[in-house]
């Protein structure tokens, strides 16, 4: 299970250095961020499966990162519910951290000097949880797609989509990385079981892709002689 990961640590560079590292190795796409204003960004502005949060620039500010995430006032593109894995600093309270990390919103607490095969195994127990779990709402960069209201919208602002658009969008932004093909679109939003008949896929991505991009959102990218992915690109600002 390979997972979109961002360590957010700013009083232990080494650390965060070290798991980034490793977490790469085992084949993950890992995000680093320094401090609350780089963390917050990259929740907004990636898609993520996992934060992992330390000590950033002053003890109160992981926590109230948390807090804002889990509040949903941090960012309307972040996903509150994002499974949070909190590291204990260097020089623990030890239950009291915990608990403190727990009031925040994390999913897990790993005590100072939990080394690496420890991390890992509670983050593949995290990830492994919150998989199961029906996510109504799809944030990818500036896009939002809300299954449950069948809305869409790019920086906020809703765009007008047909049936099969929206369809095609929803299964495109499920997973974010993975390029689907033509076939697989076609069973999967159309029901075709016959392979080969690529036009309904082509002519409907097309539509999704100059309605999106006139928010400014380059979200539907063609992988020639394959299929089609999903991109996090962002607008431009104003």
């Amino acid at each position: 299970m390979l997972l979109s990961i961002l360590v957010a640590v700013a009083n232990r560079p080494e650390l965060r250095d070290e798991l980034a590292d490793q977490l790469t190795a085992d084949g993950h796409d890992v995000h680093q961020a320094h401090h609350s204003r780089h963390a917050a960004a990259l929740l907004a502005g990636r898609h993520i499966d996992v934060l992992i949060l330390g000590a950033l620039e002053h003890p109160a500010a992981a926590p109230a990162l948390l807090r804002e995430l889990r509040a949903g006032t941090l960012d309307p593109r972040a996903w509150p519910e994002l499974p949070t894995i909190t590291l204990a600093p260097l020089v623990s309270a030890g239950e009291l951290d915990a608990l403190r990390a727990y009031e925040a919103g994390s999913d897990h607490h790993l005590p100072a000097g939990a080394g690496y095969l420890h991390q890992r195994a509670v983050l593949e127990a995290v990830a492994r949880r919150s998989r199961g779990a029906t996510r109504r709402v799809h944030r990818v960069g500036a896009i939002e797609v809300d299954t449950a209201a069948r809305e869409v919208r790019v920086a906020g602002t809703r765009v007008e989509l047909s049936a099969m658009e929206f369809s095609l969008l929803t299964t495109l932004a499920s997973d974010p990385r993975r390029v689907f093909t033509k076939d697989e679109l076609l069973r999967d939003v159309w029901g075709f079981r016959a392979p080969g008949r690529t036009r309904p896929v082509d002519s409907h991505a097309c539509r999704l892709r100059r309605k999106l991009s006139e928010h400014g959102a380059q979200a539907v990218v063609n992988v020639w002689g394959v299929g089609y992915r999903f991109s996090d690109v962002e607008p431009p600002r104003p």
